[in-house]
């Protein structure tokens, strides 16, 4: 998610997350730090409770929103031990963006918009 943002916007943005602060769903929160260099620790990153796993990229002008597949999201609920969370990492790692995550540019689906990455 946080590569996807880091070619969208050229310069300086913000996340907020709906994910909590729970595991495993919170997971996510170190991976739109480490791929989208947004952090808690610089401010430019906001975790918010919510329902389905979802993050909002922002620059003041423009924003992006990205969560998983239904189908991915189901996947990541299966996982029940540490070996098979780094195994479904690993597959989920060789797909491409578009088969991993539902992406809205402004509140309008890619699949209606193409968004140039």
């Amino acid at each position: 998610m946080g590569l996807v943002a880091r070619k969208y916007f050229p310069g300086k943005f913000y996340a907020t997350l709906f994910t909590g602060s729970e595991p495993p769903v919170s997971c996510l929160i170190d991976g739109v730090q480490f791929s989208s260099q947004c952090t808690l620790g610089k401010g430019n990153l906001n975790v918010k409770e919510g329902g389905r796993p979802m993050v909002r990229f922002y620059d003041g002008i423009r924003s992006l929103e990205m969560s998983p597949l239904e189908t991915v999201q189901r996947r990541i609920a299966m996982v029940s031990t540490y070996e098979a969370g780094e195994r479904l990492a690993l597959e989920l790692y060789e797909l491409s963006d578009l088969e991993l995550l539902i992406i809205r540019e402004g509140g309008i689906e890619a699949s209606d918009r193409i968004v140039k990455l």
